[in-house]
């Protein structure tokens, strides 16, 4: 079986202009549906389907910077005071996908080690902003944002990652 092509190790100029491309993604699509959820303050998106779709496509280094800055920039504007929770919880999400999905098999189908990815990366998400909402606002209001919103954003995250990044993938190694 033959590794996929990672973009790390691809021409520099690409590589950055791929994170640069998944960042200003994740803005966008993290800002062009923002449903507010009034008990925490917080906000429902769809933003982690490219935090994930990144994490397949990407090294570790890429995949934190696409999630933590694409998705803490929104945050500045939306809501400012999870900023830097946002910026290390959605860029640890990109982080763990890529960590465990990169390796040795067939670019474009959807492998089981994608699939462990996208839940890995999802219970991130989950687990580290139920932590920082609960040391901020309490159990109730945290417990409440973790059924009400993230665990329905991660779902359709999880779900159009594994539908979109494989063949994402197998375009850019046509790429190489």
């Amino acid at each position: 079986m033959e590794e996929y092509p990672n973009p790390e190790k691809q021409h520099p100029v690409f590589y950055v202009a791929l994170i640069a491309v998944l960042t200003a993604l994740t803005t966008a699509v993290t800002a062009a549906l923002v449903i507010p959820f009034p008990t925490t303050s917080g906000y429902l998106n769809i933003g982690d389907t490219v935090v994930m779709i990144g994490g397949l496509l990407l090294g570790p280094v890429g995949a934190f910077f696409i999630g933590g800055v694409g998705s803490a920039m929104v945050d500045v504007v939306v809501a400012p005071q999870f900023a830097p929770i946002t910026l290390v919880v959605k860029g640890c999400e990109g982080l763990v996908v890529a960590l465990v999905s990169h390796g040795p098999d067939s670019p474009g189908r959807l492998r089981i080690r994608d699939v462990i990815a996208l839940v890995c990366g999802a219970l991130v998400m989950l687990t580290g902003y139920f932590v920082a909402e609960t040391l901020l606002l309490g159990i109730g209001p945290a417990m409440l944002e973790l059924v009400g919103v993230n665990s329905i954003q991660v779902t359709v995250g999880v779900v159009v990652a594994a539908a979109v990044g494989p063949v994402v993938r197998d375009y850019l190694a046509q790429l190489r």
